[in-house]
This record gives structure tokens, C-alpha cells and sequence, in this order.
């Protein structure tokens, strides 16, 4: 009986560590399988990460709010404080024609023949004074006390007249018989308001003085 049980305990122990070694054998074979990182509350991210202030982001994507602002933020900003603007019709360059009263009026009208005008000087000043028709004319000179007579300019056409000594100019119409010519005199002035020295005689027959 002695001899028996004592087998037996033998046998137990024996099987106990056979156990043993294979269940050190099966941990050891294992592979280790890294477990996934949780996510990160929302709450412990950056609300203004730095993407938002640099380019192309910049200037395109406003930041949230809360977070200082960008250049796509600052652009909304001003969009919202600038008054509406109404954009120009299609075909339209936005400016607007001069109103009415504000037109400058013509200070002689002639009658063109066959589309040409002639162009009457006389310097009624002590200074010579240059004068060109723009396109058709050297830059000539005309003495005090003379006249020159421009014909068959082509309308519309511009005649530039300056002092050579600087001096003020004041161009005045003179009436004529002769309806497709234009007879100005050219005076000294001390009005500022007088310097003025470019004819422009219209298609229509229309003079400006600028």
C-alpha cells in the first residue's frame, strides 16, 4: 500500500512538470502582438495647428475660431467691413461719362469742308510762340505781331501753342466769314486760369481749348 501510494505521488509530480515545461514552451512561442494605441481625445489636440498659417493654407483656409487670425481670416474680415459694390455691366469699362454740367463747353463751332479745317494764328504777344498741328506740322515759330494760316487740316485734328519765353498765354476766338475757318488770337495774360495752349477742333466742328 506504502509503495503504491508513493508510486503514484511519482507519477503526479512527474506529469506536473512535464506540464510545466510544455506550457513554458507554448508561452515562449507566442508571438507578441503590440496592442493599438488609443485615440487621443479631441479635447488634447491643437485647435490651431500651425498647417493653418502656412502656405498654401494661409491664405486660403480660415483658421477655427478662437485661434489667432490668418491672411484668409483678415481677407473675410475686410470683405465684410468694405460696402457693397455693385461690378460694372459686361462690356462696360465702370467709369462714368461726365455729367452734364460738367462738360466742358466747345468755345468756338466751325463747319468742316470735305472733312478739312484751316487754322488762322495771330500773336498778339511780345514773346514768339511755338506752335505745331499734331501729326501734320513741324514745330514752328511765330514772331510777335505776326499771323499764320493752317489749311486743309484734317478733322479731328490738335494745335499746340506755348510761349517760348514761358510766359502765360490766353487764346481767344475771333469770328470770321469764313465758317470752316478757325481765326483765334493769342494775348498775354497773368491769369493762371489762361494758361492754356492745345486746340482740338472735332469731326463735327466742335473747338476745345485745354
Amino acid at each position: 500500500m506504502y509503495k503504491s501510494n508513493l508510486l503514484k505521488n511519482n507519477l503526479l509530480k512527474n506529469q506536473l512538470g512535464i506540464l510545466h515545461i510544455v506550457s513554458g514552451i507554448l508561452f515562449i512561442g507566442l508571438p507578441v502582438v503590440p496592442f493599438e494605441a488609443s485615440a487621443v481625445p479631441n479635447s488634447a489636440l491643437n485647435p490651431c495647428p500651425r498647417i493653418f498659417y502656412e502656405e498654401p493654407h494661409n491664405s486660403s483656409v480660415a483658421v477655427p475660431q478662437g485661434c489667432p487670425p490668418n491672411a484668409a481670416n483678415q481677407r473675410l474680415n475686410q470683405q465684410e467691413l468694405r460696402p457693397n459694390i455693385v461690378p460694372p455691366a459686361r462690356g462696360t469699362t465702370g467709369l462714368q461719362a461726365p455729367l452734364p454740367d460738367t462738360r466742358q463747353s466747345p468755345i468756338a463751332t466751325i463747319a468742316p469742308t470735305a472733312g478739312q479745317v484751316s487754322v488762322k494764328l495771330k500773336n498778339n504777344t511780345n514773346s514768339r510762340i511755338s506752335y505745331q498741328a499734331i501729326g501734320h506740322t513741324e514745330p514752328r515759330s511765330l514772331a510777335g505781331g505776326e499771323e499764320v494760316l493752317l489749311q486743309n487740316l484734317p478733322a479731328p485734328v490738335t494745335v499746340t501753342l506755348v510761349r517760348e519765353d514761358r510766359g502765360l498765354l490766353k487764346v481767344i476766338p475771333v469770328s470770321t466769314s469764313e465758317t470752316e475757318m478757325l481765326a483765334v488770337s493769342l494775348d498775354e495774360t497773368t491769369n493762371l486760369d489762361d494758361k492754356q495752349g492745345v486746340l482740338r477742333i472735332q469731326r463735327d466742328g466742335q473747338v476745345f481749348l485745354n
